[in-house]
């Protein structure tokens, strides 16, 4: 897993570099978002998928095994806990009635940047913390399907509030850098902790992740996707097929 875990590593920082940084192209033509739409879809129904049929399942797992007191839902508390402390942070920091107003400002990607990078460490100590090849692999593909179009996202709002190149450059690396940082995080608190501890910390993370999955995919990526009624149809289309490869992969895991 450590040879998966490093070329894991190499391929998000990738995804969140070049993402990010094709933002600052001059030949880049921001009036035919189209593709990106159309990829962004893909990505929330592979996220969709990924939340639901792989990482709540393994963290409700995990608790499970772990005998706690009583019949008290644990996992799906802690994957809400996730849900809700992603929904605060993007929604509680600008507030219901200024958050166009937040958008059009030069304070709206300082609190994107905020929002993406805490779901990155959580979704990276996910990935770090698990043993098996396939659920990692399940968890690799949902992160990339995100990550370049979440730093596009990042970077292109930084280019609309007029930050310099080389700010958002530094963002955008630094942005690149919180997956991986996740990842080794998850896997430093696996090779330390054995038994119990180490399942604890992982039912804890996969669901926490599963909550800021479902969160990410549904009110970041597919409701505001549809705010746009074009593509409709194709839109939909590329969600279910991105749940489709989650749905298959669960198969084997």
């Amino acid at each position: 897993m450590l040879t998966f875990k490093i070329a894991a590593i190499l391929i998000i920082a990738a995804a969140g570099i070049l993402g990010g940084l094709l933002t600052l192209r001059p030949s880049f033509d921001r009036a035919h978002p189209g593709n990106l739409n159309i990829g962004n879809a893909f990505a929330g129904g592979v996220f969709l998928g990924a939340g639901f049929l792989h990482m709540l399942p393994d963290g409700l797992d995990n608790f499970s095994s772990l005998n706690l007191a009583g019949d008290y839902p644990y996992g799906l508390l802690t994957a809400a806990l996730g849900f809700i402390l992603i929904m605060m942070i993007d929604k509680g920091l600008s507030g219901h009635d200024a958050a166009q107003k937040v958008k059009e400002s030069n304070n709206f990607p300082a609190i994107l940047f905020l929002v993406l990078a805490i779901h990155s460490i959580i979704a990276g100590m996910s990935l770090g913390l698990e043993q098996g090849f396939l659920s990692g692999l399940v968890i690799l593909i949902a992160i990339v399907a995100h990550k370049g179009s979440a730093a596009f996202a990042l970077g292109l709002n930084m280019v609309n509030a007029q930050c310099a190149p080389s700010l958002i450059r530094r963002t955008i690396m630094f942005f690149a850098c919180m997956t991986p940082l996740g990842i080794v995080l998850g896997s430093v608190v696996s090779g330390l902790e054995d038994g119990r501890t180490s399942v604890m910390f992982e039912a804890v993370f996969d669901t926490l992740a599963a909550g800021t999955f479902l969160y990410i995919a549904t009110l970041e990526i597919i409701a505001e996707l549809f705010e746009d009624h074009t593509q409709k149809t194709t839109k939909l289309i590329s969600i279910l097929l991105g749940f489709a490869l989650m749905a298959t992969i669960a198969i084997w895991t």
